[in-house]
């Protein structure tokens, strides 16, 4: 734990005896599968070839051949990172905004870095709100249409701990904003419900994954302490 007691800083300031840990980003791998399993769509499957989960487009924008990017389908691309496909000319993006390596040359080791981007993937990639999605359904599933205890689950969840009742609040908000604005046509259903199977006109659906997607995006869930 990041967390030191004052008589254990006063004995061990140097922490030598490893009285305590640094606080840490998750690596980026971790960050996806965690996410996965917080969403409750991880795949345990074990070995085989290597697939291919949501990319945009583009990505793979090649003067060499003319092969593309084939979206893997069902439990394949909900598979650990350690299946993702790698071209080392076009390293899977997301990965490389957390610090993952290219390969085009060994690495002893990662620099962990915090950079806007993160946060941006995190808020804005397509893998990333297709999971929020899948966490939205899953909270309504297990709490039906109880908001509070909808949040309270998704925190609980993602961080491994109880809600405060000032964060419970601004989420509360900012379902209730989304929900708001939706309903009167201020954002578009569609674009936050597109890279998903789910249910294109449930509004109450898009608010709750606009909370999830932010939870997800949380220093508390990306952040080893």
């Amino acid at each position: 734990s990041s967390f030191i007691k004052k008589e254990a800083l006063e004995k061990d300031a140097l922490n030598r005896y490893y009285s305590h840990a640094p606080r840490i980003r998750l690596s980026a791998e971790q960050i996806r599968d965690q996410a996965l399993s917080i969403c409750g769509v991880i795949s345990n499957k074990m070995y085989g070839p290597s697939v291919m989960p949501f990319q945009p487009e583009g990505i793979w924008a090649s003067p060499y051949d003319g092969r593309k990017w084939v979206q893997s389908i069902g439990e394949e691309q909900y598979r650990r990172g350690l299946y993702t496909y790698w071209k080392r000319s076009s390293p899977y993006p997301s990965m490389i905004n957390f610090d993952g390596g290219a390969r085009e040359v060994c690495m002893s080791r990662r620099i962990k870095t915090n950079t806007p981007l993160q946060a941006l993937t995190l808020l804005n990639d397509s893998t990333y709100w297709d999971l929020s999605v899948k966490f939205a359904q899953r909270l309504m599933k297990k709490k039906n249409s109880d908001l509070p205890a909808q949040i309270r689950e998704g925190y609980a969840l993602a961080t491994g701990h109880e809600i405060s009742e000032s964060k419970l609040n601004v989420l509360k908000t900012l379902y209730t904003e989304t929900l708001s604005k939706l309903n009167t046509g201020d954002k578009d259903l569609k674009k936050i419900l597109s890279d998903s199977s789910a249910n294109k006109k449930s509004a109450s659906l898009a608010s709750l994954a606009v909370v999830t997607n932010t939870i997800l995006n949380l220093d508390e869930v990306i952040t080893k302490n």
